[in-house]
């Protein structure tokens, strides 16, 4: 999972986390958050979290590795020295340079993984990722792949300062997501029962791989065993609530109501 970087590339100038690009021993080029970016270390907990999860349920999420960045390599970029960015452990994605927003006039007709949005949309709920549904910057086209990839899950969790009262507060409920990036996808899954399988996924998720996703996280991130176990019973609570939390959007899917209806 940990993964050397051996070259600085440059930064994003995107993103609140401020990630700069660095390619790594295996070849390939990561967007990587920093230990001490502005919103805490958390967010990169969050990040690692709903990639295992993800990967877990056969999501199209962004490949993440714990990124090494040495002493030796931060010497050599002045532009990282001013980041005043310590050595160690840091979180990367895997950089799509092709990678572009929804709504630039692609045809989504062509993509050849658009049923994975259904099973987006249930992941989002289930661990509280408030804001795709309403960011375009969170779910990126792969047009010399025609497919979806999901990105940026830092918001997940209810931000990236975990709070056990608020864990506590939302385990037995669950808010409500729609907006336009769910809505783009519609007329592609919409269906006597569009969420069926992956709401099964979910709740068939067992205790082990939760935990699984969850612990082993570098102790550099400065995340409290007691923060773990907070946020794996968040998780374990919820999986029961996912079906009827989807159910609040069947006005939104004309098969689905129908079949209602029928």
């Amino acid at each position: 999972m940990t993964i050397l970087a051996v070259q600085y590339i440059r930064p994003v100038n995107q993103g609140w986390t401020l990630p700069h690009l660095f390619k790594c021993e295996d070849g390939q080029t990561y967007v990587v958050k920093f230990i001490n970016n502005r919103a805490g270390p958390g967010i990169l907990a969050n990040e690692l979290i709903a990639y295992r999860l993800g990967q877990w349920l056969g999501l199209p999420i962004a490949p993440y590795r714990i990124v090494q960045i040495t002493k030796d390599l931060l010497d050599v970029f002045p532009a990282l020295k001013s980041l005043d960015i310590p050595a160690g452990l840091h979180l990367g994605s895997l950089y799509f340079e092709q990678g572009t927003t929804l709504f630039k006039k692609h045809n989504l007709a062509l993509c050849k993984n658009l049923y994975h949005s259904a099973g987006m949309i249930v992941f989002d709920h289930w661990i509280n990722n408030w804001d795709r549904h309403i960011a375009q910057d969170n779910l990126l086209y792969l047009p010399d792949q025609q497919k979806i990839q999901m990105i940026d899950h830092s918001d997940a969790f209810f931000g990236p300062d975990w709070n056990k009262n608020e864990f506590m507060d939302d385990a037995n409920k669950m808010d409500i997501f729609w907006g336009p990036i769910y809505e783009v996808f519609v007329p592609f899954i919409d269906s006597p029962d569009p969420f069926g399988h992956y709401v099964s996924l979910v709740e068939k998720i067992s205790e082990k791989t939760v935990i699984q996703a969850v612990k082993g996280l570098p102790k550099q991130w400065g995340i409290s065993r007691e923060d773990v176990t907070d946020l794996i019973d968040f998780l374990l609570c919820r999986r029961k609530l996912v079906r009827n939390a989807l159910e609040e959007l069947r006005d939104h899917f004309p098969i689905w109501t129908q079949k209602d209806d029928g």
